[in-house]
């Protein structure tokens, strides 16, 4: 398998919460408009880079998500978060943006199932950009050939 690495220009965005609702006499769990709406949007970009057929095995994912810079920070925060010098420590976790672009990923049928994500790549995270995007790199798990060092 190759390695597949692209950038989707969209701001990220977190998966949100399931909502619970009791219809007549039974209790049902849907998605909230505007999270099945940023699905739409991200699936129409990740259709672009998706494999022919799933990926197998162990793989390993990696995925840059750059925030916009907020417009109400002085000069000096927004040259330092475009430096790389500040990272995002506000809303949506890193947690949920995870779980956005696996299940994504995984309604695209990038893989069998997100459970195939052994490993998450250096470097990823949150980030600041004048230019908010999701960056998406995902690759084939190779085990380490490096043996432990004993203590």
């Amino acid at each position: 398998m190759q390695v597949l690495k692209f950038t989707i220009p969209i701001t990220p965005v977190a998966q949100k919460r399931a909502r619970h609702a009791v219809r007549g006499k039974h209790a049902c769990a849907y998605k909230h408009k505007d999270q099945r709406s940023a699905e739409q949007v991200l699936n129409t970009f990740l259709k672009d880079f998706q494999p022919t057929q799933p990926l197998t095995g162990p793989l390993v994912l990696g995925v840059r998500a750059f925030l916009p810079i907020p417009k109400s920070k002085p000069k000096k925060f927004k040259a330092a978060a475009q430096a790389g010098e500040i990272r995002p420590i506000v809303k949506p976790d890193m947690d949920n943006v995870l779980k956005h672009i696996k299940d994504c990923m995984s309604q695209m049928r990038y893989w069998g199932d997100d459970k195939q994500v052994v490993e998450y790549l250096p470097g990823t995270g949150k980030y600041y950009s004048d230019q908010p995007r999701w960056e998406i790199e995902l690759r084939p798990w190779v085990p380490d050939m490096k043996p432990l060092e004993e203590a």
